[in-house]
């Protein structure tokens, strides 16, 4: 009887949508926030990436993701609001790409997009400021007329939009 009595209390409660535990929407601070606006880049079909950071920082169908560990979190303002999101509903695209494969991934001195050590990455940060990154993709944002994300590149690899996916927040 009281099984059936607290499975009936859940029913009730997703039918009436009565927040759960499994379908409460906790915002985390994973530390990553943009001051704008961040530049992306296309590195795989359907999957952008937040170049020249310390981590990857996705962009697939409308959300920013970040796998921390086993765990992804995703959000759709480059300000912030992180959830965590069951691995269920993360894009297969994202999960079939191999943790660090976009780690420091930047545009080297001659142009090209391409993933460095973290020496190589560090050295090339220091010979470049932040205002100069920053600058290099307002400049390509304006040249093709975006504004949304401070601009688009294609990466070695070319791709295209992703679709959209359900919510799975945590």
């Amino acid at each position: 009887m009281k099984t059936t009595t607290i499975t009936g209390m859940t029913l009730a409660a997703l039918v009436l949508g009565v927040p759960t535990p499994e379908r409460a929407q906790v915002q985390v601070s994973i530390g990553v926030s943009f001051a704008e606006p961040p530049p992306l880049v296309v590195v795989q079909p359907g999957v952008r990436l937040v170049p020249e950071m310390d981590e990857e920082v996705f962009f697939v169908s409308g959300y920013y993701w970040v796998r921390r560990a086993d765990v992804w979190y995703r959000t759709a303002d480059w300000h912030g609001g992180w959830r965590p999101v069951r691995r269920g509903w993360v894009p297969p695209a994202l999960v079939r790409i191999p943790p660090g494969r976009y780690r420091y991934y930047y545009r080297d001195d001659d142009g090209r997009f391409r993933t460095h050590e973290v020496a190589e990455y560090h050295a090339w940060r220091g010979r470049h400021s932040e205002e100069e990154r920053r600058a290099y993709w307002r400049e390509q944002a304006h040249d093709r007329g975006e504004a949304q994300h401070g601009g688009e590149h294609r990466g070695r690899e070319g791709g295209d939009r992703g679709h959209e996916h359900g919510h799975g927040e945590l």
